[in-house]
């Protein structure tokens, strides 16, 4: 018995030693050669940050495929093939939610995963983000340029101050229902005193209580703003409609409803060119005037301000047909004294429009329905998007 054992004994250690040079070799495969040999083909490191570095890898991956392809392939992984660009299309390209949580979860993936995030990674929602992890993100991801912070419980002005890194590259800055001030609103926009301007494409700061001193701070510094939205504010007036048109003017779509505006503020508006898309829905003061005002460009206290469509002459719509209206959309819900001359204004001065949402319209006799009606079958009849309904209260 004591033979055989010993027998068994030298079989199993013939089995390690034969197991662990079997494990040195295989490392060896993996692992650069140090003696400059030119048959040992191994997995290049993950590349830099850098698209010259990438640039490089992509040049050595196909030298050393062409020279020896069964050996390479063997041992190089799919990723490696990839350069940074293509790993980050394929990470952020909208098959992702670019959220702090999908992250996290990219970055456990491996060390590569990690940095081609932190140096591509541009857009970012952070509606659900714990705000004591704000900074790391700020601080981590550089090249952001568009956030959304809208409807976040508890982001206030001290908030404000973690995104000035990154005040230079923002695109798009959503701030709905947050608890900013004007205290915090007029110190991140305040580097336009510096002549500097922000790039800002699209902005939302509706519903926060910012006033038209910061408004009108935001209107100068953001002259680039194609979107703006500052639904339920009341600091938003009549005279900061005046600021609009004199400062942005390359302002495409626009969101006041719920504010003060009247229809003076919508004859300021008028003269944006580029303006398309116009919100006023529930604006207190919001009637017919308005948006006459808003199409014509002109008010009843006006002199020739076009009550009815028959005060326009074919002549005199020749000679205005190139200073028409842009607009495309307008939203004009809860509006009070609808007529069809209102309507057939709007046909008239407003050639591109191709939606009127006129919803919960309100003061509309039973009698005025029927012409309400030819209006809107006409304006349909042209390609117009009509949505139309009367409030409970008529």
């Amino acid at each position: 018995m004591d033979d055989e054992e010993v027998v068994g004994n030298n079989k199993m250690e013939e089995e390690r030693k034969l197991y662990r040079q079997k494990k040195r070799a295989r490392r060896k495969q993996h692992t650069p050669a140090n003696n400059g040999s030119s048959t040992s083909f191994n997995v290049p490191s993950p590349p830099n940050k850098t698209d010259e570095a990438s640039t490089c890898l992509s040049k050595r991956l196909r030298q050393k495929m062409t020279a020896a392809p069964n050996e390479y392939t063997n041992n190089i992984r799919p990723m490696d093939v990839l350069s940074n660009d293509t790993l980050a299309n394929i990470l952020f390209g909208g098959f992702i939610d670019q959220t702090p949580r999908q992250l996290a979860n990219i970055s456990c993936v491996s060390k590569r995963f990690k940095l081609v995030a932190e140096a591509s990674l541009t857009s970012l929602d952070l509606r659900k983000i714990k705000l004591s992890l704000l900074n790391q993100i700020i601080n981590r991801y550089t090249n952001l340029c568009d956030v959304d912070f809208s409807n976040v419980q508890g982001f206030a002005d001290r908030h404000m101050q973690l995104l000035l890194p990154i005040r230079q590259k923002l695109r798009s800055l959503k701030l709905r229902g947050t608890k900013v001030t004007d205290r915090s609103i007029g110190s991140f926009f305040s580097s336009c005193s510096r002549g500097k301007i922000l790039p800002l494409d699209i902005l939302d700061l509706s519903k926060t209580t910012i006033s038209y001193k910061s408004a009108v701070t935001v209107a100068i510094c953001c002259p680039d703003l194609k979107s703006l939205k500052l639904s339920m504010c009341q600091g938003i007036t009549d005279d900061f409609m005046k600021c609009v048109s004199t400062h942005l003017t390359k302002l495409q779509a626009l969101d006041v409803s719920m504010c003060p505006i009247t229809a003076r503020g919508c004859r300021s508006l008028s003269c944006v060119m580029s303006l398309r898309e116009v919100d006023v829905s529930a604006c207190p003061e919001l009637n017919a005037h308005a948006i006459r005002a808003l199409v014509t460009g002109k008010i009843e206290c006006d002199k020739g301000a076009p009550e009815n469509v028959e005060l326009l002459h074919e002549t005199e719509w020749l000679q205005r047909k190139d200073n028409a209206s842009q607009l495309m959309s307008i939203c004009a819900q809860y509006i009070k004294e609808m007529d069809a001359n209102l309507l057939d204004v709007v046909a008239l001065y407003a050639p591109h429009l191709k939606r009127l949402d006129l919803r919960h319209c309100q003061s509309i006799n039973s009698a005025d329905l029927s012409p309400l009606k030819l209006s809107l079958r006409k304006l349909q009849q042209n390609g117009v998007q009509v949505a139309f309904s009367r409030s409970t209260g008529s």
